[in-house]
C-alpha cells in the first residue's frame, strides 16, 4: 500500500511538471514562423535577427537556386507552406497568373513612399493596376574571374569562349541565361526570341558547352568552385564577387556595357499566407535604411529605396547606381517570357 501511495505521488508530480513545463515558452519561442522561399542572402541572420528581436516573429527561409525552383515549390503547396517569396520579374507574373499571391495594400507600409518612384507599381509586378510586389533590390548578372589565374583582365564575355579557359567555366543552371547569349549575338530584345533566334541561341551554348566545368546552382556553391580551383572564370550574381572578395580570395569583375541581364526582385506575400501582417511588417523592415543596409551589405545588390541610399551614404549609393539608376536603365531586367516552354526544353538539352 506504501509503495503504490508512493508511486502514485511520482506520477502525480511527473505529470504536473510536465503541464508546467509545456505551459510556459523558453525565452527563444516566438508566437509565429515566417516562412520564405528566397534568393541567398536575403533574410541573413545579420540583419534578420534585428527583426526578430523586434517582433513576435521567427524567420524560417528556404534558398532557391533559380526561379523555376522558387516557383515549383512556392506553387507545391498552393502557396501554403511559404509566407513570402522574393520574386524576380521573371516569375512575378506567373505567380500572380496561378493565383498565388494577393495584392499588396501598399498603405500597410509606412516606408513605401522611400521606394524609388520608378520601382512603385512597376511593370514587373503590378497586375490589373494592383501592386503585387514590393521592390527591394536590383542588379546585373556580370563575369567574375580569378584575377591570378584570368590575364590580362578580361573586358567581354568572350573570355568564356576562349580555349584557354577550357574546362575552368561555369554559368548558371537556369534556362535565363538564354537571354544572355542572344545578348552576346546582339539580339535586340532577348526575351522575345523566335525558333531562329533560339536555334543561333543554342548553336552558340553548343559552342561553349565542352568549356563548361559544372552548371552551378547557388552562390555558395560558386563560392566553392573558385576557391577548391575547379573554375577560373563565371556567369555569375554579384553575391558571390561579395563573399570571395571578404574571404580575401583574387576574385573580379567586370560587367560588360550593353550585354547585362539583370533582376529587379519583389517581396509578394502568398494569398494563403498564415501571417500576412508578419509579412508586412518584414517587408517594411527590409524597405528600412537598416533593413536595405543589411541586404546590401551582405549580397553587394544595390537597394530600392531612399532610405537605403542615406544608409549606405552617398558615395556607396553611386558606386551602386541608386543615385541615378543609369545602371538599371540599361540591364535587360529579366522578365516574363512568352514561349517559356522552349526555353526549358532548349536548355534541358544543353544541361545533359
Amino acid at each position: 500500500m506504501k509503495h503504490r501511495l508512493i508511486n502514485a505521488l511520482v506520477v502525480a508530480l511527473v505529470s504536473l511538471m510536465g503541464t508546467f513545463l509545456l505551459g510556459v515558452p523558453t525565452a527563444q519561442a516566438k508566437p509565429c514562423t515566417l516562412s520564405a522561399i528566397v534568393w541567398e542572402g536575403y533574410t541573413d541572420s545579420s540583419f534578420a535577427q534585428r527583426f526578430e528581436e523586434a517582433t513576435d516573429c521567427s524567420v524560417k527561409a528556404t534558398y532557391a537556386g533559380s526561379s523555376d525552383e522558387m516557383f515549383t515549390k512556392f506553387r507545391a503547396s498552393g502557396g501554403r507552406n511559404y509566407d513570402l517569396v522574393s520574386a524576380s520579374g521573371d516569375i512575378t507574373e506567373r505567380l500572380y497568373k496561378a493565383g498565388l499571391v494577393q495584392p499588396i495594400d501598399t498603405s500597410k507600409l509606412k516606408n513605401y513612399e522611400a521606394v524609388f518612384s520608378p520601382f512603385q507599381k512597376a511593370a514587373w509586378n503590378t497586375f490589373d493596376s494592383k501592386p503585387y510586389g514590393v521592390s527591394f533590390a536590383w542588379g546585373p548578372n556580370v563575369l567574375v574571374y580569378n584575377t591570378k589565374d584570368v590575364v590580362p583582365a578580361p573586358t567581354s564575355w568572350d573570355i568564356l569562349f576562349d580555349p584557354k579557359y577550357a574546362g575552368k567555366v561555369t554559368i548558371p543552371d537556369n534556362p535565363m541565361t538564354i537571354a544572355d547569349v542572344a545578348l552576346w549575338l546582339g539580339m535586340e530584345d532577348p526575351y522575345n526570341l523566335s525558333d531562329d533566334d533560339l536555334a543561333k541561341v543554342k548553336a552558340k551554348l553548343l559552342q561553349l558547352r565542352p568549356s563548361i566545368r559544372k552548371f552551378w546552382t547557388t552562390a555558395g556553391e560558386l563560392a566553392n568552385l573558385f576557391q577548391s580551383g575547379e573554375v577560373e572564370i563565371a556567369h555569375a550574381w554579384p553575391l558571390t564577387y561579395t563573399q570571395l572578395k571578404e574571404a580575401n580570395f583574387p576574385i573580379g569583375s567586370v560587367s560588360p556595357k550593353g550585354q547585362l541581364t539583370g533582376w529587379t526582385d519583389s517581396w509578394m506575400i502568398s494569398k494563403n499566407s498564415r501571417n500576412a501582417d508578419a509579412a508586412y511588417q518584414w517587408i517594411d523592415f527590409i524597405l528600412s535604411g537598416e533593413g536595405q543596409k543589411g541586404v546590401m551589405d551582405v549580397t553587394g545588390y544595390s537597394g530600392a529605396t531612399e532610405l537605403g541610399v542615406k544608409a549606405v551614404g552617398s558615395e556607396r549609393a553611386k558606386e551602386l547606381y541608386m543615385d541615378d539608376l543609369s545602371l538599371h536603365e540599361e540591364i535587360a531586367m529579366w522578365q516574363s517570357v512568352k514561349n517559356y516552354e522552349k526555353w526549358v526544353q532548349l536548355w534541358n538539352e544543353i544541361r545533359t
